[in-house]
């Protein structure tokens, strides 16, 4: 994104640059015009004076010959004035294009803060869930840690209880054959 930006920045001054040279050239274009105009004047002179002094006539050559360079330089002026316009055009066209990522940019980054929060939300309702789903589970550790400790208590308590059960069997069917061998000895004696 700050590529964008500095992209952006630099086509600014870069546009910037080349409007003020297109404002400097066309200044320089008047001149040349008024410049051309005085050299056609300074054709027109030398030809009608033909015969001036020698001094005069170089002086004219002179002026005649550094107007003809700059009728040059003018041309080169104009050449470069072209280039710098379409140069212009060419930034103009790649400032609208950074313009447009740029808006791209900023719309995905949109989604994408949208998404976030999104994402976040479902993280923050997964992560009630899964503290619901911790207490629960402690919840149940607990109860089963009871419920265990009863279980053994109850066995234990079975366990005691078959004992006793067992003991009072045993005595009871010691005395009931106790009683028997009484019974018997008792109907032996009768007999």
């Amino acid at each position: 994104m700050q590529r964008v930006i500095r992209e952006k920045e630099s086509a600014n001054c870069t546009f910037e640059t080349l409007q003020k040279q297109h404002e400097e050239l066309q200044v320089q274009q008047t001149h040349w015009n008024e410049l051309r105009q005085a050299t056609e004047k300074i054709d027109m002179l030398a030809n009608l004076i033909g015969q001036a002094e020698n001094e005069e006539l170089q002086e004219l050559r002179r002026y005649r010959e550094q107007s003809r360079l700059l009728e040059v330089e003018h041309g080169d002026l104009q050449k470069r004035a072209g280039e710098l316009e379409n140069l212009l055009k060419t930034n103009e066209k790649n400032l609208a294009s950074t313009r447009q990522s740029l808006a791209q940019s900023q719309q995905r980054l949109a989604e994408w803060e949208h998404q976030g929060k999104e994402t976040e939300g479902q993280l923050q309702i997964a992560q009630t869930k899964l503290d619901r789903v911790e207490q629960t589970h402690a919840q149940l550790e607990a109860d089963y840690s009871i419920a265990k400790l009863q279980l053994d208590e109850f066995e234990g308590e079975e366990r005691v209880a078959k004992v006793c059960f067992y003991i009072l069997f045993i005595y009871l069917g010691t005395t009931f054959m106790c009683m028997c061998d009484r019974n018997v000895k008792v109907g032996c004696e009768r007999l």
